[in-house]
Formats: C-alpha cells, sequence, structure tokens
C-alpha cells in the first residue's frame, strides 16, 4: 500500500517525496514500482488484443504503397496481439534499466557521490508515476473488446497526450532524482539525464521502423 501513498506524493511534493523515497525505501520497493509500472499495462493490452481485428481509418486517402504498407502492419500487429505486450514489458524493463546505468556513469563521471543502487529505486519510482494513466487504459481496452472504433479512436489520442505528459514528468524526476541522490547541481544533473534519455528515445524509434519494415517485407496482407 505504501507504494501508492509514495505515488500520491510525488505528484503533490516531487522535491520531498524523493527525498523521503531515497532516505526510506529499499531498492526491493523500488523494483516493486518498476514491475508494477510494466506489468499492469502489460495486462491491459492482452485484455485489449481480445478485441476483433479494425484495419487502420481512412486508407483509400492514402497512397496506393502506404496505404498497403498500413495495412500489412496493422494485420501483422494483430496476428502477433498476444506475444506483443510480452515484449514490449521486457522490452521497457531493459530501456529503464539502461537508462538508470547510463545516468549512474555520466553522473559520477560528473562529479556525483551516490551509489546505483539508490538511483536504481528512486528510477523504479519515477517509471510508478505512468500508472496514473490506467484508468484511461481501462477505457481504452474495453473499447477494444466491444469494437466501438470511433470512440476508441478519441480515447487513444487522449492516452497518447497523456502518455506524452507523463513522459515529460517522468524526465523531471530522473532530474531531480540525480540532483538529489547524487549531490549534482540542477545543471549537472539535467546533462546526465537528457543524453542517456535521447540514446534511449532515437533506439526505440529505430526499432519500431524495423519492426515496420519487417512487417511489410516479410507478410504479404493475409486474409481474415
Amino acid at each position: 500500500m505504501f507504494l501508492w501513498a509514495d505515488l500520491c506524493e510525488l505528484v503533490r511534493h516531487p522535491f520531498s517525496a524523493l527525498g523521503a523515497i531515497d532516505a526510506r525505501r529499499r531498492l526491493a520497493d523500488g523494483l516493486a514500482a518498476l514491475g508494477l509500472s510494466l506489468a499492469l499495462p502489460a495486462v491491459l493490452s492482452e485484455l485489449g488484443a481480445l478485441g476483433p481485428f479494425r484495419p487502420p481509418a481512412n486508407l483509400g486517402s492514402l497512397p496506393s504503397l502506404t496505404a498497403q504498407g498500413a495495412d500489412i502492419y496493422a494485420r501483422w500487429v494483430y496476428q502477433n496481439r498476444f506475444v506483443l505486450p510480452l515484449y514490449g514489458l521486457l522490452f521497457s524493463g531493459a530501456v529503464w534499466l539502461l537508462a538508470a546505468g547510463l545516468i549512474h556513469v555520466i553522473a559520477r563521471a560528473l562529479g556525483g557521490r551516490g551509489d546505483f543502487s539508490g538511483y536504481l529505486k528512486l528510477v523504479g519510482y519515477a517509471a510508478f508515476v505512468g500508472v496514473i494513466a490506467l484508468p484511461l487504459a481501462v477505457l481504452d481496452a474495453l473499447l477494444k473488446i466491444r469494437g466501438d472504433a470511433r470512440p476508441e479512436l478519441q480515447v487513444g489520442q487522449l492516452l497518447g497526450l497523456l502518455g506524452l505528459a507523463i513522459f515529460l514528468w517522468q524526465n523531471a524526476l530522473l532530474v531531480l532524482a540525480a540532483r538529489q541522490h547524487y549531490g549534482l547541481s540542477t545543471e549537472r544533473a539535467v546533462a546526465a539525464v537528457v543524453g542517456p534519455i535521447g540514446v534511449v528515445v532515437v533506439l526505440v524509434l529505430a526499432l519500431v521502423i524495423l519492426a515496420g519494415v519487417f512487417a511489410m517485407i516479410t507478410h504479404p496482407p493475409p486474409a481474415l
């Protein structure tokens, strides 16, 4: 239960909450927070995968090659809909660990004094902020099961905007955590976080593009 209390404090009083978490919580608590932040969205994705297939909207307005590629990718995602959340869970966990490791190395190179396990604990709590989007994600999963295309599109757009806001907030928490845990100035904490996060973002975008290209090359449009 204290994880949820810590989450409320992170939202209401992030400065004091990070200091209290760093001083009072164990590494296992941070890893539990990280695990929940990854597992709960994966469960909802599996739930939404029970819904019917729907081709991408407005394919007729796209150039033929683009429309064909979009349709192939959508069908590939649907065919692998129960496996992709598991891959996403493992990949997201690896990304958070990689980011924590890179930030730790840079922070220590900039004169920081903290240890990796302590910062990893704070990273887990920063990731846990993502569960704020769960109520909207539950609604999105239910709409996918029912096959309500228009409401699902609107909720999906809201979910995307909320996800962007949470991503920015998580990065702000990572900067605050680096500043407090390693004893860095704000400028050095920003430098320690921005570089690794940029690397991670580029890596994610590259993998998404490769997945789309792979789907188009290896999966001709099947008949469902």
